[in-house]
């Protein structure tokens, strides 16, 4: 890593303590609120299983009919046809409802797990592009600022040259103006930062004034190769979703099935019939005859399902495929311009340093002072978003390959 990366590094020691990538991570994971909505989620999958288990409910009923009113509810003549009835009937279901209601929310859960696991990647993109946002917009800022001050020096000798005659009042003039131009750098970039830290601190949850990034992410590591990345595709939590929904599928077919089942009804029955009010017992088994309604349309659109479902699996590690494959070509591009700049930078600055003294002692011409100037600071902010592009480029490699930036799920 050149001497200019390694000073980047150390710039946001310059605002207060650091916060690094994973202290940012498990912030987020912890604190983020879309993060908090996505778990609760998951959570309340957990309810259906627990609604999946119940059993049905007995029905108790109960009678007392044809009763004279004016007997005060004991008319025992011989021509009294009151009734008093109770009857207990329990549905039982058939056909292995239970079962499959069961299997069904299981695989559910699951499901639920890995589409929680997919939105943690995905947030966790959005995270590091504001998170290297901020850092870039940091190194921006301190350059800015050193790069201002660094003029200033360039102006006070001008005066001087101004002061001796060695230098024109017009080209003097042109010098001092160009001072605008770094101080409109420094605010533009302080308010970069400002808008970006807020921006980062609200997916944080935490306050603006807390947040300090910096990036100690080794380079010089090679990264796996485009094959090795490839093999694991399937483990990406989208395409492990995307699996698992094929399962969901075909237990919401095999329920609906069984759901074409009609269920049994048994009961037990006491009655009692005046005058006398003898106790006496029935027994009755009752069930819906399948004739019209067999659940058919319901088994048909379960069955489409499982059709679609196994499109959308082919079509999701179709897609992880090609942002694996994007994700490794962007890397290996920010690697080469990393390095271009990295080999030039020093040459560049060591030609602006060898120019203000040529200024300085002997005299130049102030256009080309001023377009040396120009060039240099164009160069180390290229050079400073080509180090930040790498860090973000590598990240997304990662996400894209499945691979964790963090063992903590926030459970």
């Amino acid at each position: 890593m050149s001497r200019y990366s390694v000073l980047l590094l150390l710039v946001p020691h310059l605002f207060g303590a650091s916060l690094t990538i994973d202290g940012a991570i498990k912030q987020f994971v912890e604190h983020n609120y879309d993060l908090q909505i996505a778990r609760h989620s998951t959570q309340k999958s957990r309810a259906d299983l627990i609604t999946a288990k119940e059993r049905p409910n007995p029905i108790l009923l109960g009678s007392y009919e044809f009763m004279d009113i004016n007997k005060h509810f004991s008319n025992q003549a011989r021509g009294s046809d009151a009734q008093l009835t109770l009857l207990l009937t329990h549905p039982i279901e058939t056909a292995g409802k239970r079962d499959r209601r069961i299997d069904m929310a299981v695989h559910s859960i699951t499901f639920s797990d890995l589409i929680y696991d997919e939105t943690l990647r995905e947030q966790l993109i959005t995270l590091i592009d504001s998170y290297y946002t901020v850092l870039s917009d940091q190194a921006d800022l301190a350059n800015a600022q050193e790069n201002s001050k660094a003029y200033t020096n360039i102006v006070t000798i001008a005066k001087t040259k101004l002061d001796n005659g060695f230098l024109s009042l017009i080209d003097y003039q042109k010098i001092l103006l160009q001072q605008i131009d770094y101080t409109k750098e420094v605010e533009n970039s302080r308010l970069a930062l400002v808008q970006d830290r807020e921006t980062l601190a609200s997916m944080l949850a935490l306050s603006s004034s807390d947040i300090t990034t910096t990036a100690p992410i080794d380079f010089s590591s090679m990264i796996p190769s485009l094959e090795e990345l490839l093999a694991k595709t399937a483990e990406r939590p989208d395409c492990k979703a995307a699996k698992q929904n094929l399962a969901v599928a075909d237990a919401s077919l095999n329920l609906e099935k069984a759901n074409g089942v009609p269920n049994v009804s048994v009961g037990a029955e006491y009655a009692s019939f005046g005058p006398y009010y003898e106790p006496l017992a029935g027994f009755n088994v009752s069930m819906p005859l399948p004739i019209y309604d067999r659940n058919e349309g319901d088994i048909e659109k379960a069955r489409i399902s499982t059709l679609q479902a196994s499109s959308l699996y082919d079509k999701t590690l179709r897609m992880a495929k090609a942002d694996i494959i994007q994700s490794y070509e962007a890397t290996r591009s920010r690697q080469n311009v990393y390095k271009a700049m990295s080999e030039g930078f020093n040459a560049a600055k060591e030609l602006k340093e060898k120019q203000e003294k040529i200024f300085a002692l002997k005299g130049i011409s102030v256009l080309e002072l001023l377009d040396a100037q120009k060039s240099y600071r164009e160069y180390q902010k290229n050079m400073t978003h080509a180090l930040i592009d790498l860090h973000i480029a590598t990240q997304h490699l990662k996400l894209n390959s499945g691979l964790p930036l963090t063992d903590s799920k926030g459970y």
